[in-house]
């Protein structure tokens, strides 16, 4: 049987609406106008297609891509491989590992009815473009989309540092809910900053979870009070694009190395988080009863940590379980969500 040329785009999920597709030759997660208005670390970030994905229908038994790939402009995740992943439901199905430059990969599609979808991962350790994509053996569709979530966070939300982009924790409740995730981690930044906050009130979702908090220890070190106002000025911005959508506020997980070390102003990442708390039980006690607070420091152990700040595969997991049934409730609450 030929191939069949695919339309990419409409293929793709995880990326904003308006922003540059997985396609353009410097794609981002990030719309254009946001960018102007980012840190570079963040926008450098944003160029990796964390989260974005091949939703998959048909009768194919594979799609042969045209994938070029450009020198990342930041940190990348440092545990997984270049490659695309392909998963059928929660099992993975193999990794086709890419090189650098411009090349033809063949991704392999398991068994499966014509109507389950497949899951094929961008690579996460490598930004990445689409040219062209063929449906081989059979024909390419793609299924509805999920409710909407939009998953803002540091680098752990972007997914390190998993082995697999299918095994960080937005991909894995993502999955396991039916959600079509965009994911919206931004590693080594992710502190608040408005011109993200704006993004978020302007793009349609479902529900909105916030987990950051951690870099404002390190990279750009905050003071309690001041991390407690930018949550609130934070909430404020997203409150003004979804009145009624429901959000959860995740306060950092454990560092071990933080929780009771100041940082130049002598704060630890407890009164760090304290103040995002804090901030977030007082939005919500103001009359927010659609704003749900998971307090962080416990979701993932210690020893689920392989670097002292990064949860591996075990760690995303112990956060994805934790997420699950409160995404779920909050669901029902959406305004947004109309279900099947």
């Amino acid at each position: 049987m030929p191939a069949e040329t695919i339309d990419i785009p409409i293929m793709l999920r995880g990326l904003t609406p308006l922003t540059a597709e997985a396609t353009d030759p410097h794609p981002s997660r990030v719309r254009p106008a946001t960018a102007a208005k980012l840190p570079v670390d963040t926008v450098a970030a944003a160029a990796v297609m964390a989260g974005v994905r091949l939703e998959l229908t048909g009768t194919a038994t594979a799609a042969r891509l045209s994938v070029t790939t450009h020198p990342a402009p930041g940190p990348v995740a440092p545990s997984m491989t270049p490659a695309f992943s392909v998963w059928l439901g929660d099992q993975r199905h193999g990794q086709v590992e890419i090189t650098a430059g411009t090349q033809a990969v063949e991704v392999p599609l398991p068994p499966r009815p014509a109507d389950t979808p497949v899951t094929v991962y961008l690579p996460d350790s490598v930004p990445v473009t689409i040219e062209a994509m063929q449906a081989i053996g059979g024909t390419l569709t793609t299924p509805p989309g999920g409710p909407r979530w939009l998953a803002y966070g540091d680098s752990i939300t972007q997914g390190w540092s998993a082995t697999d982009p299918g095994l960080t924790w937005p991909a894995l409740a993502g999955r396991h809910l039916g959600l079509d995730v965009i994911n919206l981690g931004f590693a080594g930044s992710a502190r608040g900053e408005l011109p993200a906050a704006a993004q978020l009130a302007e793009t349609a979702a479902e529900v909105i979870t916030l987990a950051w908090g951690t870099n404002c220890w390190s990279s750009i070190p905050m003071d309690a009070p001041y991390i407690e106002q930018a949550m609130r000025l934070f909430l404020t911005t997203v409150r003004q694009g979804h009145p009624d959508v429901p959000i959860i506020v995740i306060s950092p997980i454990v560092r071990p190395a933080a929780e009771h070390t100041g940082n130049r102003f002598g704060t630890t990442l407890t009164d760090l988080r304290n103040g995002i708390e804090r901030a977030t039980e007082q939005f919500a006690a103001a009359g927010d009863d659609q704003l749900t607070l998971v307090p962080g420091r416990d979701l993932v152990r210690d020893d689920e940590l392989v670097d002292g700040i990064h949860p591996g595969d075990a760690g995303h997991r112990s956060f994805a379980g934790a997420l699950i049934p409160i995404l779920a409730d909050c669901l029902t609450r959406s305004p947004a969500w109309q279900p099947s």
